[in-house]
């Protein structure tokens, strides 16, 4: 609905969908992404970033996901004095305490071999509490809160967050989305076990370069891992 609207439309950078339930969610990988109805925040903005940081999009992805950590964090410290175990992780899912929370997907729009907009899909547990045997939580569930959270403070937390960030992506200031990005990496500079296309083996991550590429340390020297090449195995 979103990206039909937005190529029928003309729909100011910034506009946001706000959905309460969604039938059929997208995640990365073509992944499902479940949802209980009006548990969650299930949103969607337009950005229109200028065709000239184009070769600079994973940026976008960057900032889109530590703006929503940032958002997060300032919501949980206002409204309950304490900083959340939140962390992004590869390439943009938000995770708390080493479980999704979240995940982000973009959408690029392009005419006429110009850059023509975004639409920033997001997907984040808040009060739902039943997952199945899903490796991911919710506000809710994480806190132990006994009363749902206000969705919309939220997303005005959110949204705020994203603005900051996707200035600081407009002004191409990519060294402090860089060190902001890494300073929050899941399992960066850390030694853990993942799959890829041959075998299992322990690695260390060392850096997600401008491609949005994962740099890995494994026996025997570095390799770069696009999205789909590489599995994070957990042992819980």
């Amino acid at each position: 609905m979103a990206f039909q609207e937005s190529l029928e439309g003309n729909l100011p950078e910034g506009f946001a969908w706000v959905a309460g339930h969604q039938s059929a969610g997208r995640g990365q990988r073509g992944n499902t992404w479940h949802a209980e109805p009006d548990q969650n925040l299930l949103l969607s903005y337009l950005l229109k970033p200028p065709h000239s940081l184009m070769e600079n999009q994973f940026y976008l992805s960057k900032a889109v996901a530590i703006g929503i950590v940032h958002g997060i964090q300032t919501w949980a410290v206002e409204n309950y004095g304490e900083k959340l175990p939140l962390s992004i992780k590869w390439p943009n899912d938000i995770y708390l305490d080493g479980r999704k929370l979240g995940g982000i997907l973009i959408e690029n729009n392009f005419q006429s071999g110009q850059w023509t907009f975004a639409i920033v899909g997001i997907g984040l547990n808040i009060n739902q509490t039943n997952f199945a045997d899903l490796r991911a939580c919710s506000l809710k569930s994480w806190m132990k809160s006994p009363q749902s959270f206000d969705l919309h403070d939220i997303y005005k937390h959110i949204s705020a967050g994203i603005e900051q960030e996707y200035l600081h992506f407009l002004a191409q200031k990519f060294y402090l989305l860089d060190e902001s990005y890494h300073q929050k990496l899941f399992r960066f500079q850390e030694w853990h076990p993942y799959q890829d296309n041959q075998h299992d083996f322990v690695g260390k991550i060392l850096r997600v370069n401008a491609q949005g590429l994962l740099i890995m340390e494994k026996p025997g020297g570095e390799q770069a891992y696009e999205i789909k090449e590489l599995s994070f195995i957990f042992k819980d």
